[in-house]
């Protein structure tokens, strides 16, 4: 029953989005009608001159007809349309392969719980979960609802992996009023499996004395090169599925495209190490697709021009290296 029902509600929210007013301000998909009716028009118009000069009668015969002009035409808007439909229900995805490689990237208007493979959720350098610091809105929390039964075992969980992997990597935070006094460093990775769901927390922002995150740009990349990083050496070969990292609650400036097109950069960039997974599916939340008048298409686009153009080789500083960078205009 719980799987009917959520069936269901995905398939209304897909509906929604997909029929909404912003989605249709988006998509520049409408010329394809009308350069599908001109085609077929120009193809049957030429095929008639042909059939005509070898049967006479023929040409006489379609020579003023209407209702043949009216059919080419009418079957010219009907294909357009279809095509225009095809093409439409893409724009919520788009997808690359990295070129020489069988590693894909993708790009997605949806819920990141929705999606196949290992989670990545952002965190704060303390670790913390405790609702009075991370909200049930956040990611953070979300995760905490769907995979946890208390917040005391996610902290539990996180403790223990840091205890057995960062014991002496930490330092002590007196002026902090609430919350956990640990602080790791920036980038820092700990890997758990709740419910069989294998999930990478990494801390990307600093908690302030008030309990807020607050992180920078540079944090946000060095904490990717990180992450890339640990996932190769400690991870496993499969799937991932990531959020757009700080353009929420850790207050990061940068545009939602812009945070999307460096995560993009990382990680390809990383796989010229090594290959660590088969493919990264980056999601955009809907809200923030409606919100943020986030152009999906141009992100495709780019996305395109990484995948193709991008030379993998050897870098030397690990996790690290240098993806091609393209501007679009």
């Amino acid at each position: 029953m719980k799987l009917l029902f959520r069936f269901f509600r995905n398939w209304f929210r897909n509906c929604r989005l997909r029929l909404s007013k912003d989605r249709w301000k988006k998509c520049r998909q409408y010329g394809v009608v009308i350069k599908t009716v001109c085609y077929l028009s120009s193809a049957s118009w030429v095929a008639t001159e042909m059939i005509s000069h070898f049967l006479p009668t023929f040409g006489e015969w379609s020579r003023g007809n209407l209702s043949m002009l009216f059919s080419i035409i009418g079957s010219g808007l009907l294909i357009g349309i279809l095509r225009f439909l095809c093409e439409y229900g893409k724009m919520l995805s788009v997808r690359h392969n990295i070129k020489g490689t069988d590693i894909s990237v993708e790009i997605r208007v949806d819920d990141i719980f929705n999606n196949e493979g290992a989670l990545i959720i952002s965190t704060n350098t303390t670790f913390d979960n405790t609702e009075d610091i991370i909200s049930k809105d956040s990611l953070q929390g979300k995760f905490t609802d769907k995979y946890y039964d208390k917040i005391e075992h996610l902290d539990s969980d996180l403790e223990s992996k840091l205890n057995d992997q960062y014991k002496h990597k930490h330092k002590l935070i007196q002026d902090k009023e609430k919350g956990k006094r640990k602080r790791y460093d920036i980038g820092t990775v700990v890997k758990l499996n709740p419910k069989e769901k294998v999930t990478y927390f990494v801390a990307i922002a600093d908690m302030n004395e008030h309990g807020n995150a607050a992180g920078s740009f540079e944090e946000i990349i060095e904490s990717l090169g990180k992450l890339w990083l640990y996932i190769g050496e400690q991870g496993e070969l499969g799937s991932l599925v990531i959020p757009v990292l700080g353009t929420g609650r850790a207050r990061i400036n940068i545009t939602r495209e812009e945070m999307t097109r460096e995560i993009i950069k990382s990680f390809i960039a990383a796989c010229s190490e090594k290959k660590f997974c088969e493919k990264l599916t980056i999601v955009i939340y809907e809200k923030d697709y409606r919100e943020h008048d986030i152009d999906l298409q141009e992100l495709g686009n780019y996305l395109r021009c990484l995948c193709q153009y991008t030379d993998l080789k050897k870098g030397s500083d690990p996790g690290r290296g240098e993806a091609l960078d393209v501007n679009e205009d």
